[in-house]
């Protein structure tokens, strides 16, 4: 065990059924009453490839991952020669009864490190059960959860409840967890027992993706349609709300292309429907004539923006976090705009309605960034915050673009009760009226961009969580906030400035712990330091110490605790 956490990770070929296991561990896991953070790695194939799920366990609360794993199940054995590095000294290694023909290498690692390697015939103990050969699966989910010591009618119920709607011999899969759960190659010296306490408030807990909570949001915010392309790691964001229209009276639409999805989203809005596009990096390039349509057509739009790693294509299906300055500045001109950043569900869910609320209250685009790392875990939460207030901004005046001291001018749906004025992406005049007048067009441009500090006036400081004094800061926005909180009870002489409103920025506090003579330091998931030089940009102060990561992996609570103990 590390950082009182207990780690299991499944690892194979995608399409052997890895995010099943995981998925059912995980909400057997809180059945039993303890927390966990749900991660999942796997390339861009449909099937083949190394995947892997990984499941950190604890008694209090966690939302971050390990790098390391007391169990490995490979369920492919080429997975093996992945992830044997990634367990801990004192591990367990599982596999299926081919031959393992390691490297001098990895036994060298495993002799040194006391790792058990324990073959199990899954196939075949699922066989003399009555089961059939793909419920070999449930064989490793029954003997891993004998190595957990953990009673077995929480996974039971779990495994019943998710093939219930299949067809699928449910007593026959709960024979194979039995013949795993009593193997006799179980020996109780191999893995020290978990000793975390069962608790009500985790078997009572949610478990939830960070999209499952933006979509959420947008239902709760009172989104009415949903136009977007599928692309990774936004799509499940499309698949939630089409699972759930008939509910909820969405309108779901896939467009042939980002471009339209944007317009699509942007005509909504303009005519009153709250709406809402989700993308990735890719994606978000095409929509970038959208949106500097909106910022000076002043056009409410809501972009959710998943971040993933690299440029171009990237790493389509891993994590990393370096679209800062496309959300910031993407786009052509010079308009307003606003730029929020997810870290968990609960903000997921809050920020989310917050969008819509900011775009239509100051007719401007919203862009809120997600990573995969938030979008696609799994989260154990209490509960989701109470919604929040709808605030759409809709007022009356005599002109639509009137020019006003905060930059907001008056906006009304159009209909027939409403006044009338022209709307187009050319400059114009406070009737919509174009021009080209030089005293009008300053005058216009400077009206729009007052709404930027109207709403850096408005929104919340970041947030700070750890000691009220510390020696060292640590900075950062998005999942690389979950990674630091989680190990601040354990380090008590560092804090954590959180940004969730990372434009306009509010850099005040974090010029005060500087001044103060904290040790300053930006931790994001990238290559550049995208919000360090956003914060120099706009504050004017660089700050000396960086954690870069920008491998697609996410930062892992070694990533920091390695910095700590330099």
């Amino acid at each position: 065990m590390s950082n009182q956490r207990l780690i299991v990770k499944f690892g194979g070929e995608s399409g052997q059924g890895i995010n099943t296991l995981g998925q059912i561990l995980s909400k057997s896991i809180k059945e039993s009453g303890l927390c966990n953070f749900a991660y999942r790695e796997y390339p861009s194939l449909i099937k083949g490839g190394v995947a892997s799920y990984q499941i950190d366990i604890a008694q209090e609360e966690i939302a971050s991952s390990s790098r390391t794993c007391d169990i490995l199940s490979v369920l492919d054995i080429d997975a093996i020669h992945e992830y044997f590095p990634s367990v801990s000294p004192n591990g367990v290694i599982i596999y299926n009864k081919e031959e393992l023909n390691l490297s001098q290498e990895e036994k060298d690692y495993i002799e040194k490190n006391n790792i058990s390697l324990i073959s199990l015939d899954t196939v075949k103990m699922a066989l003399e059960v009555e089961g059939i050969e793909i419920m070999a699966n449930m064989v490793i989910l029954g003997f891993i959860w004998k190595l957990l010591e953990l009673d077995t009618k929480p996974l039971e119920e779990i495994v019943r409840e998710t093939f219930k709607d299949k067809n699928i011999d449910l007593g026959a899969e709960i024979r194979c967890v039995r013949a795993g759960y009593n193997s006799e190659q179980i020996k109780k010296e191999i893995l020290k027992p978990l000793t975390f306490k069962s608790s009500k408030k985790w078997k009572d807990s949610l478990n939830i993706t960070g999209n499952e909570a933006i979509s959420l949001g947008a239902i709760s915010a009172g989104c009415r349609a949903l136009y977007a392309y599928p692309m990774t790691p936004a799509t499940s964001i499309l698949k939630y709300l089409g699972d759930t229209y008939k509910e909820t009276g969405i309108l779901i639409k896939q467009a042939e292309n980002e471009i339209t999805a944007a317009q699509l989203s942007m005509g909504s809005m303009n005519m009153g429907t709250r709406a809402m596009t989700v993308t990735s990096g890719g994606g978000f390039d095409l929509m970038c004539e959208t949106i500097s349509c909106a910022g000076i057509s002043e056009t409410p739009l809501i972009i959710v923006l998943a971040q993933r790693a690299g440029a171009g294509t990237g790493l389509p299906t891993w994590t990393g976090a370096g679209d800062i300055s496309l959300a910031v500045h993407g786009g052509h001109g010079a308009f307003s705009r606003c730029v929020l950043s997810v870290s968990d569900p609960q903000d997921a869910y809050t920020l989310t309605q917050e969008a819509f609320n900011i775009a239509e209250t100051y007719q401007i685009p919203v862009i809120l960034l997600t990573d995969k790392q938030i979008a696609e875990s799994i989260f154990n939460i209490k509960e989701l915050p109470k919604p929040t207030m709808i605030e759409r901004g809709i007022t009356t005046g005599e002109n639509r673009y009137e020019i006003t001291d905060s930059g907001i001018s008056p906006r009304w749906i159009p209909s027939a009760d409403s006044p009338t004025y022209l709307q187009n992406s050319d400059e114009h005049k406070i009737t919509g009226e174009s021009t080209e007048q030089s005293n009008e067009v300053v005058e216009m441009s400077d009206k729009r961009l007052r709404k930027t500090e109207t709403l850096r006036e408005q929104i919340p400081d970041p947030l700070y969580f750890g000691n009220k004094n510390p020696e060292i800061v640590f900075v950062g926005y998005g999942s690389v906030g979950n990674t630091i909180r989680d190990i601040l009870k354990d380090n008590s002489h560092i804090g954590y400035l959180h940004y969730q409103y990372i434009y306009p920025l509010k850099y005040e506090r974090l010029i005060e712990f500087h001044e103060e003579g904290a040790r300053v330091v930006i931790v994001e998931n990238n290559q550049t330091g995208d919000f360090a030089k956003l914060i120099k940009q706009e504050s004017g102060f660089e700050i000396p110490e960086r954690i870069l990561k920008y491998d697609g992996r996410p930062l892992f609570i070694e990533d920091i605790l390695d910095f700590l103990h330099n």
